[in-house]
């Protein structure tokens, strides 16, 4: 069971062996432990259980209200695919109807999908809008949202507000300060439509509403949590530096406040908790406000001023803005633990990084709106939700049943940095995506998707010749999600893969290794939700003498589609909440990949192939496969080709080279291949006694091709 440490391996019952039945690596094996079970709901059932679910939701929510506990919350998980995101657009057009007249903002991944749920709201009777940001085209084209959008992106990006410095602010004197393009604008504009439902980027949960309005509910589609977290790294001479934009007037508060900065450094440094300084917690708070009144007096913004004062101001502020946004998240830690009485500050660490010291500060946002929100996220984790500041008071979960044939490799990881060293994996890789791709002609003829971790993404089309100097990062991303590759559709991991339908009609998706985030970082995570709470301290793993963090080989059980115990161990944190957020960035990650084929409403079984040996939350594995019987041998590998790229292929060691000069690159290459591997000159025989025309010239066709397939002659990709 997950959770336990591998101290002795049942290295009798492994089948990660190789043809000669050498032991080759670590892989799956029979367990003891009871198998895994899921309970599945039938897909006839799920549209009625759904609605319940959603029904309950809103009437416990309209019941709620704030209160210390955090903003009241339902999380309504249920598998990608359920259909929870159309059922609630479909309860809300039955609420319209009848008359109900509340504000309700929708939170999606991107903008794209914000337009698409706006306008399929608009056709079942919501006066639905979806919200662009300031940087994004205008409607009509004519440019951005805002006039002055660079600018303001550059100021959002150094956490400087801008509804108050760059939009309208109303000054204690009571003028009103806005900017020349306020009345024209066509970011504010948007907000004055009367839309009642307002479809936006999950980005708007973590920032104050531009328009002010109170929602008297969100709904949150997919994940958020990440967003809401920030680590961020300074060095500590800067830290116990003078201050050379503070006012000259506060030269006494300048000096306590750089005699208290060192005595933190000194603390850290020698290993003692900053907290057993004699300072208390309005001490620290006055070292915060102290640090951006600094700030304040040098920024010099207003919604008034032309664009190039702006610019000036702007640069003004640029040059200290990010080391007072960390000097005052220090002292806002501090305090923060302090009045929780905490002896040891967990949101503070030192590590020497080139030389120099760094203090590295992790923090969540504040929650930006109170609204009862209902979480549709199939993913959602109550503890995680909760530390963000949400009050859950219901946890309703919804599984399907994908209708698949699902394939994994279960005796390599498939790390992205392997992958990315080594051109023969990746080789290996397109000879597999070929096959699947001719599997997916002679068949559905819908296409293939393939999904991996963006790095490695990128490397498959650099090996193909596309080149990214030059590019933007979402010039990138477009090229490479627009684009056509070994005859598949390619995705990676994260929020493009968030609630997407574009690839529900592929039959067969491909993944490609795993998205992991290094062990450390994962630990940021886990002290930014929770750490300084004075509750249980979160366990680390203490590192090696290179100071690198190797996290334990843990046993985690496949869900077998035939109800066996198989299990594997792979790394696994220790401490049961950092874990979670694991799960929620390397295993849910692979899952949501998936689920773009929306496999539970599939009226056909499609194919999956996982290409990583972790386990797949609520994923029934049909077969486990080794390294060694998931690649495709040469000889199938450029018969594949050829009869992708020209439907047939002479069997002729010339025959073989002319059909994929990628897979041979030359006919001495045929050559040798063959002489010493009997199994690809047996497989070539074959595709000989198939195939038409004379013995010299034999040639094989698609349609033999698929006859081979079809009398069980084929190796299972």
């Amino acid at each position: 069971m997950e959770g336990i440490i591998i101290m002795n391996e049942k290295r009798e019952d492994r089948i990660a062996r190789d043809s000669s039945g050498r032991f080759r690596g670590a892989g799956a094996y029979r367990t003891d432990a009871i198998a895994p079970t899921t309970k599945f709901t039938a897909i006839l059932e799920a549209g009625k259980k759904l609605r319940s679910m959603l029904i309950d939701a809103h009437r416990v929510l309209k019941a709620s209200t704030a209160s210390e506990s955090g903003v009241p919350t339902v999380i309504v998980s249920a598998s990608p695919g359920a259909g929870k995101s159309t059922s609630q657009r479909e309860l809300q057009s039955e609420r319209v109807k009848s008359d109900n007249d509340d504000m309700v903002a929708f939170h999606v991944p991107t903008l794209s999908l914000a337009e698409d749920a706006a306008r399929e709201a608009t056709v079942i009777g919501i006066d639905a809008q979806s919200i662009r940001g300031r940087s994004a085209s205008r409607p009509d084209g004519d440019g951005m949202m805002c006039a002055k959008a660079k600018l303001v992106s550059k100021a959002s990006h150094l956490g400087i507000s801008v509804r108050d410095n760059f939009c309208e602010r109303h000054d204690d004197d009571g003028t009103v300060r806005r900017c020349a393009h306020f009345e024209n604008c066509a970011y504010i504009g948007q907000f004055n439509s009367g839309a009642t439902h307002r479809f936006m980027s999950t980005t708007y949960i973590g920032l104050p509403d531009p328009s002010g309005t109170k929602y008297s509910q969100r709904v949150v589609d997919e994940t958020f949590w990440r967003q809401l977290l920030k680590v961020r790294d300074i060095e500590a001479s800067t830290f116990t530096s003078p201050r050379t934009f503070m006012s000259a007037r506060n030269v006494a508060k300048h000096a306590d406040l750089l005699a208290a900065a060192q005595d933190v450094f000194s603390a850290l440094i020698t290993g003692r908790s900053p907290l057993s300084l004699p300072y208390s917690a309005e001490d620290y708070k006055a070292f915060e406000r102290l640090e951006w009144d600094a700030q304040s007096l040098s920024s010099d913004l207003a919604p008034d001023q032309d664009s190039n004062w702006q610019l000036k101001a702007l640069a003004k502020a640029e040059a200290n803005f990010r080391q007072v946004s960390g000097f005052g998240a220090i002292w806002s830690v501090l305090s923060s633990a302090k009045d929780r009485c905490c002896t040891k500050c967990e949101r503070l660490r030192m590590f020497v990084a080139d030389g120099k010291y760094i203090i590295r500060v992790m923090t969540k946002s504040k929650l930006q709106h109170s609204e009862p929100m209902l979480v549709l996220d199939a993913d959602a984790d109550p503890e995680i939700i909760t530390a963000l500041g949400c009050d859950v008071l219901q946890h309703h979960d919804l599984v399907l049943a994908p209708n698949a044939t699902i394939r994994q490799l279960h005796d390599r990881r498939m790390c992205t940095s392997t992958i990315r060293n080594s051109k023969q994996i990746r080789q290996s890789w397109r000879q597999i995506i070929a096959k699947e791709v001719l599997i997916d002609r002679l068949g559905q003829a819908s296409g293939v998707l393939v999904g991996a971790s963006r790095k490695v993404v990128k490397a498959f089309f650099e090996d193909a010749g596309y080149q990214f100097d030059g590019l933007s990062s979402e010039a990138a991303s477009e090229l490479m999600l627009e684009t056509k590759l070994h005859g598949a559709q390619w995705l990676w991991f994260g929020g493009r893969a968030l609630g997407s339908n574009r690839y529900e009609s592929c039959s067969s998706v491909v993944v490609i290794g795993r998205e992991e985030i290094p062990t450390q970082t994962l630990e940021d995570l886990g002290v930014a939700l929770w750490g300084d709470t004075g509750d249980e301290e979160l366990q680390v793993i203490e590192p090696d003498e290179l100071n690198n963090k190797y996290m334990p080989a843990t046993e985690v059980p496949y869900l077998m589609a035939d109800g066996s115990s198989m299990a594997v161990a792979v790394p696994c944190h220790p401490d049961r909440r950092v874990r979670k957020i694991q799960l929620q960035t390397r295993e849910y990650a692979t899952r949501q990949l998936i689920e773009r084929l929306r496999l539970a409403r599939s009226n056909y079984s499609k194919r999956v192939l996982i290409g990583c040996n972790i386990p797949i939350p609520n994923v029934p594995v049909s077969k486990l496969m080794s390294w060694e019987e998931l690649c495709v041998d040469r000889v199938e590998a450029a018969v594949t080709v050829g009869l992708i790229e020209n439907g047939s292929v002479r069997l002729t060691q010339q025959g073989l080279h002319d059909a994929a000069p990628t897979v041979f690159r030359s006919l001495d290459a045929v050559k040798s291949y063959l002489k010493r591997n009997q199994t690809a000159s047996e497989r070539l025989a074959y595709y000989k006694t198939l195939s038409t025309g004379a013995e010299k010239i034999k040639t094989i066709t698609v349609q033999e091709y698929q006859s081979m397939q079809g009398n069980g002659q084929g190796k299972e990709p």
